[in-house]
């Protein structure tokens, strides 16, 4: 047993304090360096907070919750402003998509950082700043799909400038209205724009103004044809001009413009009096001097009273020998050289003289034989050769062309004036003058008639002077009906007249004839005016209506009326219109 003794001290024990606290500090540290391990190995896979793709904020996702965010912006629809009317396209419609993976790939190689690990754990425990970084769009689409869509947009939506109008109850035409349409190029380029950004995805459709279209004489034509469908004839709605009761052809020359319309223009149709009027063209061809008074007298015969016989005369006088043979040659002859190759004629014309009653043989002619109008085997012509020959009358009057293109040293300008003021000299108070306002200038020559046998016809070739512009207008009509005498019904003319009231409302479309007018001999035509014939010299061919009519209009007091019976006036009751014109 050992005593302690008294004054000495128990050793006593020591704690590590400082090994513990130090222990307990790299504890501690390593702990927080796994936490922060464990923190930055998951932001190794969540995209850095300044990253944006094709402008879609990114940043802070994990990659793949990324592109399901730029894809789900980019599918947003487009809002197409087009008028009033707001329209969405889908991307889906045409196509667009974009391109993922380039993207993702282009998104994981910027955001690898420095590619060293523990480099960027200490870039990211002291939170050095990155750099940010934008991905362009990587997208396609199908511009094909882009452009049939716009297309099929314009045929719902766009409201198309229209064309001049026209109205069947008053034969009068309306003018167009304006229009605009996309301007599908520009539109394609704007929504091309918007589709590649994810905001501010609208549009406002781009468009072009369409002024309205002007007429055509396709308008014209199809104005008549729609004004035939509806015509009456022989008590039922219709009249077809092409067979096979009836058969029809018109010819529309603009004389400012050349433009022409034709309906059946080159079907040849018996010429009956409007053969008078390459009677006349080569009689004045013949002429060396101003024509003495018998031959004014027979020309106005010709052309104001459609005589036969004067136009014999006439025909006659061509040739030194005066036979009609020669003569009706030099007609032929003339006829094909103006251009009206299709016209002839090969026979006098018909005065009941059985000595006049010959043929020299009809020349080749090449007419549309699609349609047989039963033209007269001795006396054809087709409207557009009828044209063709007034249009050339018309150039020499006005311009000294025409005509004297062709005969520069037969024909004169004097002399064509005085043919068209022969042909003014012409009223009858029907057929083309009846579809134009009173007072209107029109030189023509009209012709109808025909047989039992082979059907009636009507038929006027005028030059027609109005306000809105100077125009030829040639309608022949054949109709299978006929009586005894060759007379067919006046439906025909009727329909000849509304021909004529809308080719004048089509060139003077603001002062339109709106009502029709009444004939003043409902059964015919009126009948013709000749001065006295005790005094031939009163045929003025600058002034046709010298001897004729006064400054009113009114019948002079000797005036020949219905030539040559000469009555004194215009009779109470009318007559019924005489074969030929």
């Amino acid at each position: 047993m050992s005593v302690i003794g008294l004054g000495t001290r128990r050793r006593g024990v020591h704690l590590p304090i400082v090994a513990i606290l130090s222990g307990g500090a790299l504890l501690a540290a390593l702990i927080l360096l796994g936490v922060q391990l464990a923190r930055f190995a998951a932001t190794r896979d969540v995209l850095q907070t300044d990253v944006t793709v094709g402008g879609v904020p990114v940043g802070g996702m994990p990659l793949s919750d990324a592109v399901k965010t730029w894809v789900t912006i980019y599918q947003q629809p487009i809002e197409l402003d087009y008028g009033s009317s707001p329209l969405f396209l889908y991307p889906s419609q045409i196509g667009f998509y974009t391109k993922d993976d380039q993207l993702r790939g282009q998104v994981q190689s910027r955001s690898a950082g420095t590619n060293n690990y523990w480099l960027d754990f200490w870039n990211y425990l002291w939170q050095l700043p990155t750099t940010p970084f934008n991905i362009p769009l990587a997208a396609d689409y199908q511009q094909a799909k882009l452009v049939n869509f716009l297309k099929d947009v314009a045929a719902r939506y766009e409201q198309r400038a229209s064309g001049v109008s026209f109205d069947l109850n008053t034969a009068t035409f309306g003018s167009g209205a304006n229009g605009a349409q996309i301007d599908i190029p520009a539109a394609a380029k704007a929504i091309d724009e918007v589709l590649r950004r994810p905001t501010n995805r609208r549009v406002t459709l781009p468009l072009k103004t369409e002024g309205a279209r002007d007429a055509t004489m396709d308008t014209l034509r199809t104005a008549i044809l729609a004004y035939l469908k509806n015509a009456d004839y022989l008590g039922n709605k219709g009249l077809s001009f092409s067979g096979p009761d009836v058969i029809g052809g018109v010819d529309v020359i603009d004389l400012q413009s050349g433009r022409e319309m034709a309906i059946n223009s080159d079907v040849a149709f018996s010429s009956l009096s409007t053969i008078k009027i390459p009677i006349m063209l080569t009689r004045f061809s013949k002429l060396l001097a101003d024509p003495n008074v018998d031959t004014r007298w027979l020309m106005a015969a010709s052309i104001l009273c459609s005589s036969n016989s004067a136009s014999n005369f006439l025909m006659q006088q061509n040739n030194p020998a005066n036979t009609l043979q020669d003569g009706l040659q030099q007609v032929i002859a003339t006829s094909a050289a103006l251009g009206a190759k299709n016209t002839f004629i090969d026979a006098p014309l018909y005065v009941g003289d059985k000595t006049l009653q010959f043929s020299i043989g009809a020349p080749k002619t090449h007419p549309n034989k699609t349609l047989n109008a039963h033209p007269d085997p001795f006396s054809q012509t087709t409207p557009e050769d009828m044209a063709t020959l007034l249009q050339e009358l018309y150039d020499c009057s006005e311009y000294g062309s025409g005509l004297r293109a062709i005969y520069p040293n037969d024909f004169t300008q004097k002399k064509c004036r005085q043919m068209v003021e022969l042909l003014h000299g012409n009223v009858i108070n029907r057929l083309i003058e009846l579809g134009v306002p009173p007072g209107t200038k029109v030189a023509h020559k009209n012709g109808w008639g025909g047989t039992a046998r082979d059907g009636a016809n009507v038929s006027d070739a005028a030059i027609v002077y109005t306000p809105g512009g100077n125009y030829i207008l040639v309608v022949y009509i054949w109709e299978a009906k006929a009586n005894q005498d060759g007379i067919g019904s006046l439906d025909t003319w009727k329909a000849l007249e509304g021909i004529s009231r809308i080719t004048y409302n089509f060139f003077n479309p603001t002062t339109p004839l709106v009502v029709a007018r009444a004939p003043e001999n409902p059964m015919g035509a009126i009948d013709c005016v000749m001065p006295n014939p005790q005094h031939p010299e009163q045929i003025d061919l600058d002034n046709i209506n010298n001897g004729r009519f006064d400054a009113s209009g009114n019948l002079v007091a000797d005036a020949c009326y219905n030539y040559p019976q000469c009555s004194a006036k215009k009779p109470d009751t009318p007559s019924t219109p005489a074969t030929n014109g």
